[in-house]
């Protein structure tokens, strides 16, 4: 009796074409998934999220802060009765200036306006015309701009200025600039606030809103990565 010859175990099946078309198209399917994956991480990563920072108060917006004189001001004081009293002061650290005839006035915390009517009517026992002017020549407080700015720097505080005009006050934008990224760094009673603003609506007229800057305020425009 014959015996049919038992067949090989475990012998490998050869694979057909349509089974290695498949392969090959999980493979490249598996590749692109990969590729995909990829350039989407990195697109996370270079995309500049929010910036941590302070809650802005509401006071800093929309509100006019009335300027004053501060220690270390040049003051210019003009008598238009008496020219010869004119005088260029620089408010001392204590506060003061010292001016002809009356001595010492305290200047600092005073408005130039509020100074200057002061002035005006303690001088009213010792000129036939009292009126006098009072002019600043020189602010002593400035705030600090940086980054991609074209002219990173110190610009005076000589009046109540917001951080857009302190980066139009040092040249505008640079090319480079991401004006959504625009960081104000404060020091308030020893402790770094920082303030993240949005200066892409000021530039399209879409937001009103305008950040009063303080004495020292440093103004940090960030860079674009696109």
């Amino acid at each position: 009796m014959k015996t049919n010859p038992a067949k090989p175990v475990g012998t490998p099946r050869r694979s057909t074409p349509a089974a290695g078309w498949q392969r090959l198209r999980n493979g490249i399917l598996t590749s692109l998934t990969a590729v995909v994956a990829l350039m989407l991480v990195f697109a996370s990563s270079s995309c500049e999220g929010p910036e941590a920072s302070t809650p802005i108060p509401a006071e800093a917006f929309n509100s006019r802060p009335s300027g004053s004189l501060a220690a270390g001001d040049v003051i210019r004081v003009s008598f238009p009765g008496a020219p010869e009293l004119n005088t260029v002061q620089k408010i001392m650290a204590n506060g003061k200036v010292s001016l002809p005839t009356i001595g010492d006035v305290t200047a600092q915390g005073k408005s130039v306006s509020s100074l200057q009517s002061q002035l005006t009517g303690l001088y009213q026992s010792h000129l036939q015309n009292p009126t006098v002017l009072v002019g600043v020549d020189q602010m002593a407080a400035c705030v600090y701009v940086s980054g991609e700015v074209m002219k990173p720097g110190k610009v005076p505080l000589d009046r109540p200025m917001t951080a857009f005009e302190a980066i139009m006050e040092a040249g505008g934008f640079s090319k480079f600039a991401n004006p959504k990224q625009v960081v104000v760094v404060r020091n308030n009673n020893g402790k770094s606030e920082r303030y993240a603003l949005n200066m892409s609506d000021t530039l399209s007229g879409v937001s009103s809103s305008s950040f009063y800057l303080r004495p020292y305020d440093t103004v940090y425009v960030k860079q674009s990565r696109w």
